[in-house]
């Protein structure tokens, strides 16, 4: 009972801030949410995992945040993005990377999970049709030949770098048990996963089985179909490929 109500708190909280907040407050800072294309550089030029620790350690030297867990990399995009985590779900949806008040918020990780070892990743950012948000560039998703050259999502943590191929993209409204992170067996596992799969807006020929670890990013929708929905969340999915 506890979860769930956390779960509604968060889920009013980040409707509420990505529709209804009048645009001249928002933040006029740069995207802080993005990353240096320095050391986006030296992401895709490192190939030892001590040098990849080293950008993570640089990031949290430069904003002054050890909350940074990682960075989030989509293929073929030019967007990448860092990822904090804290012991809520909330503190991100109104704070910068730099850990100052901003409506932008900055993606972030599931206070529940660990980046390195937990099978489901969860990461959740703002998106809105008012102004540029964490990400907007999710909703892009609902075109499917721009699935087709942007199939794959990379993390880079502390403990190296971890790939994923993209398998559903949808919107949600009602149902939320993606949120839900224990399961009893890899039974339940794989019916979840099935479940995810088939709520697909298109099929991307994908194949998912039991022993999948697997990434969500979430964010809000702003399709117009949706518009009569109280909560209505775009996620993209992918499994780990290496």
């Amino acid at each position: 009972m506890k979860k769930r109500i956390l779960l509604v708190l968060f889920l009013i909280v980040a409707t509420f801030i990505n529709i209804y907040t009048v645009p001249t407050l928002w933040s006029t800072n740069k995207k802080t949410y993005l990353v240096d294309e320095r050391v986006i550089a030296k992401i895709d030029t490192t190939e030892l995992e001590e040098q990849r620790k080293n950008v993570i350690e640089e990031l949290r030297n430069e904003y002054n945040n050890d909350d940074i867990v990682g960075v989030l990399t989509i293929d073929n995009a030019d967007y990448s993005t860092v990822v904090t985590q804290t012991k809520d779900n909330s503190y991100y949806l109104n704070h910068s990377a730099y850990k100052e008040k901003d409506r932008l918020g900055t993606p972030f990780l599931d206070y529940r999970l660990d980046i390195n070892t937990s099978r489901k990743l969860l990461i959740f950012a703002h998106n809105s049709k008012y102004r540029s948000m964490p990400f907007e560039i999710l909703e892009n998703y609902y075109d499917e030949s721009y699935y087709k050259d942007h199939q794959y999502i990379t993390v880079t943590t502390t403990e190296g770098e971890k790939k994923y191929q993209i398998f559903s993209v949808y919107v949600e409204v009602e149902d939320f048990d993606y949120y839900d992170i224990n399961y009893p067996s890899n039974k339940a596992w794989l019916k979840h996963l099935t479940k995810l799969k088939n709520n697909s807006l298109y099929d991307t020929g994908v194949e998912i089985n039991e022993n999948d670890n697997i990434i969500i990013l979430q964010t809000c929708s702003t399709l117009s179909k949706y518009s009569s929905y109280k909560h209505k969340f775009l996620v993209v999915i992918g499994k780990q490929v290496s």
